[in-house]
């Protein structure tokens, strides 16, 4: 259907400034809020040991949690379109899971399973501790970003079909060799695209963290917990932007490389 000038122009109007009114304005007003004091202020806010704590805190879960979803997840796209299983529908709804259920519902069945009245609560006899610690935020960060390799990597499996891993295998290939010749060659840009949507979702996950975390500053404080504290517990509405400007720049590298590959993976 062909659309005059003036109808495509009022319907981008519309939607940039709907983006506008909903993105644009809050991002502004925490910019202005933040280097408003100028960035001498802003730079000794993110520079507390707090701050610094938070940072390391939510790298070492996005460090730990990448590699772990990469496996699982690349194992898990192969199985789905290579295979035909009984509990493959299970395993498809499974992966879309945390999609559909809400980040707190995830911390409040990780305190049912692995808190000190839990199923598994018992494993706090040994000293090792799950919920109000580092195990316990990272198994609730695993469990939000499933989705995210498997979900990129199952669509280019589709695409390229099994005939060269076909023809691998007729040449004396062993599996190890088809995956790691063929395979992973092929899937690398899904894979790739896959790993910086789950770098972003973990770096801004909140919901199920706070339900497992302590949330003590140094100890199991990430920077989406430490914008929290910041705000409703400290009362510091300046550390707060500040923080939250900080993860919003990591943020902003995370969506900038993620266009970048995007643009090669449609070039490939």
């Amino acid at each position: 259907m062909n659309t005059s000038a003036t109808t495509r122009i009022g319907l981008r109007t519309i939607a940039l400034g709907y983006l506008l009114v909903l993105i644009g304005l809050p991002i502004g007003v925490i910019l202005y809020r933040t280097f408003e004091p100028g960035l001498a202020t802003f730079y000794a806010s993110i520079s507390t040991p707090a701050a610094i704590s938070a940072l390391n805190l939510s790298l070492l879960i996005v460090g730990i949690v990448v590699p772990i979803n990469v496996v699982f997840g690349v194992f898990t796209a192969i199985a789905l379109v290579r295979w035909r299983f009984p509990g493959r529908g299970v395993l498809q709804a499974v992966v879309d899971l945390p999609f559909a259920v809400s980040p707190v519902v995830v911390g409040v069945a990780l305190i049912m399973l692995w808190g000190a009245g839990g199923w598994f609560g018992a494993i706090e006899g040994t000293g090792f501790r799950v919920i109000f610690g580092l195990p316990g935020m990272v198994i609730a960060t695993i469990f939000v970003t499933l989705p995210f390799v498997v979900r990129e990597v199952e669509p280019v499996l589709h695409e390229i079909g099994e005939d060269q891993e076909q023809a691998a295998s007729t040449l004396g290939a062993s599996r190890w060799q088809t995956f790691w010749r063929i395979t992973l060659p092929a899937i690398r840009w899904g894979l790739t695209y896959g790993v910086v949507l789950t770098v972003a979702r973990a770096l801004g996950e909140f919901g199920a963290v706070i339900m497992v975390s302590s949330g003590f500053p140094g100890v199991s404080q990430t920077l989406t917990l430490l914008v929290h504290a910041r705000y409703i517990d400290d009362h510091n509405t300046y550390g707060a932007y500040a923080a939250a400007t900080l993860l919003m720049g990591i943020a902003l590298l995370v969506l900038l490389l993620m266009t970048v590959l995007d643009r090669k993976r449609s070039d490939r």
